[in-house]
């Protein structure tokens, strides 16, 4: 599990009252240790590579007998999944795209949760942070989405996943609050009568 400092979060927290001052948007920051739970394609993964074994040894030594076959069929199963059970090697064992899928149903999922979609002007934002995936999304409410496409954001999210990778989180959030700030300020500045109405300080979920 990656530990979020509290000066890491007070840095956040900073960066997105200082952005707010100037927009009326509001921006909310969040992260997730992990979006999926991969048990069953562990599994799956597991079970296919053992039915293949016998194939294999058949080929390779036909002089083997069907008690030694399933033997290693069986002590290949525990094994694997063993080893599937160590979260970093089940992160390069499983296809990027189910990845990026399971942390970009949960961010729209806790968009929804934390009711972002209520603000009075619809202009709330969620940076949304899976750490194990290691995968960035920004989702938008509609005032926003009607007037900013979303490939503006895809550089922000290209050099956030970056920071990720290298271990640079706090580094890699603060920059990502920056440059959407900025967008945000140059679409949609302050509002003389502009309230805060959701949280500034880093959600954890």
């Amino acid at each position: 599990m990656n530990h979020i400092s509290h000066e890491t979060k007070e840095k956040i927290k900073a960066a997105i009252c200082e952005m707010e001052q100037k927009t009326s948007s509001e921006l909310v920051a969040v992260v997730t240790q992990k979006s999926g739970e991969y048990l069953y394609l562990s599994l799956l993964i597991t079970s296919l590579v053992s039915l293949l074994i016998p194939f294999g040894l058949l080929f390779f030594a036909p002089e083997m007998t069907a008690k030694s076959i399933y033997e290693m069929q069986l002590l290949s199963f525990m094994l694997l999944q063993l080893l599937l059970n160590v979260p970093k090697v089940l992160f390069f064992v499983l296809p990027k795209s189910v990845l990026i899928k399971a942390a970009k149903l949960k961010a729209y999922e806790t968009f929804q949760i934390l009711g972002l979609h209520k603000t009075s002007n619809y202009q709330a934002v969620m940076i949304f942070v899976s750490l194990y995936e290691q995968s960035i999304e920004i989702i938008a409410d509609s005032a926003i989405s009607s007037k900013i496409d979303n490939a503006l954001w895809q550089s922000t999210i290209d050099t956030f996943v970056h920071n990720i990778k290298n271990g640079h989180f706090e580094e890699g959030y603060l920059q990502a609050i920056h440059e959407i700030g900025a967008v945000l300020e140059h679409h949609f500045p302050i509002e003389k009568h502009d309230k805060n109405e959701l949280s500034d300080g880093l959600i954890e979920v």
